[in-house]
């Protein structure tokens, strides 16, 4: 099988609750593009295996990945054996998203993690000419959004440390990027202007623009995992594009969390052009400690509360063994 120089994926990335998922159900109306769920598994595991050697690397890689949670609730007809004649990460990758856009009947297929704005060099090596979205969102809406989920931070000092994190990161690395390559979507402009704001993410991602992505098309399979603490059920989002979500910090977030979050992050908040309170205090090294072990406490009991079905346990493992290899590669 011969390389496929000329794939452009698209990769949208960005702090989570920033609009990643009603950018990707946008983006799937579109007639060309289909994006499955979250991979996640992505950058550690080209770390980790790099590209395979052999028959034998090829297949043992393929069943790796095949077995990750996050793909088998693509519902792929995928066999390891039928990547045995691959000798590269990209075109084993490849495979496997090529399946689901034959699934879906869609020339074109794209990514939505969050979490690789932080590994965008990765995406790049893998994929030279993939197309990576940067879509960011106030941080405080972020934090309000993120703290009720049953992952991610556990309070606003961790969140607003998150959300400054990913943001800064994928921000620097951006202007390093060429304009061909990278974009950065404002969440807010999203919701207000979201005509003019598709037409220029078509245009950068060579497609023509069409009246289709403006309605979302979200990913309809719904999957159950039955846990210590009850079943974790995941199904279609709610997508629409609302004014509402945007600044509802200024009724739903408490004064002294915004000032929490403005001692943290408001610096990228004003560099970004969001309204601040102008409120920012010490937060001592303890007061951090303290939100440190209150996050970690929770992250924890999420962690033992997954780990006890049997695809959630082999995937904790491929991906920490993944991360182990790395380490001593390097």
């Amino acid at each position: 099988m011969q390389e496929n120089i000329d794939i452009s994926p698209i990769f949208i990335v960005g702090c989570p609750r920033s609009g990643t998922t009603p950018l990707r159900d946008l983006l799937r109306s579109h007639p060309n593009l289909t994006f499955p769920d979250e991979s996640q598994f992505i950058p550690e595991f080209f770390r980790a295996y790099g590209d395979p050697v052999n028959e034998y690397e090829a297949r043992q890689l393929a069943a790796r990945i095949l077995k990750l949670r996050w793909i088998r609730f693509w519902d792929l007809s995928l066999e390891p054996a039928s990547f045995a004649d691959l000798r590269s990460f990209r075109q084993i990758v490849s495979r496997i998203y090529e399946e689901w856009a034959r699934k879906e009947n869609k020339p074109r297929w794209g990514d939505k993690t969050p979490q690789y704005i932080t590994e965008t060099a990765t995406l790049l090596e893998i994929f030279p000419s993939c197309k990576i979205i940067h879509i960011y969102r106030d941080g405080r809406d972020v934090a309000l959004s993120w703290l009720r989920t049953n992952f991610g931070p556990s309070n606003i000092f961790t969140a607003a440390s998150a959300w400054k994190k990913f943001v800064s990161t994928g921000c620097s690395i951006g202007v390093t990027l060429p304009p061909k390559t990278y974009l950065e979507v404002r969440y807010e402009t999203l919701l207000s202007h979201p005509r003019d704001t598709m037409k220029r993410i078509c245009a950068f991602i060579g497609e023509p623009f069409c009246d289709a992505v403006l309605q979302p098309n979200p990913l309809k399979k719904e999957y159950k995992e039955t846990l210590i603490f009850g079943t974790s059920k995941r199904g279609i989002s709610n997508t629409e594009l609302v004014d509402t979500n945007i600044a509802k910090w200024k009724k739903e977030m408490s004064l002294p969390d915004q000032e929490l979050f403005e001692s943290v992050a408001g610096d990228l908040l004003e560099s970004l052009g969001y309204e601040t309170i102008g409120k920012v205090r010490r937060v001592s090294k303890s007061e951090q400690f303290k939100w440190s072990v209150h996050h970690s406490f929770w992250w924890l009991l999420r962690r033992l509360n997954d780990l006890p079905t049997p695809y959630l346990l082999i995937t904790f493992l491929y991906m920490n063994w993944a991360r182990i290899l790395y380490r001593f590669k390097v």
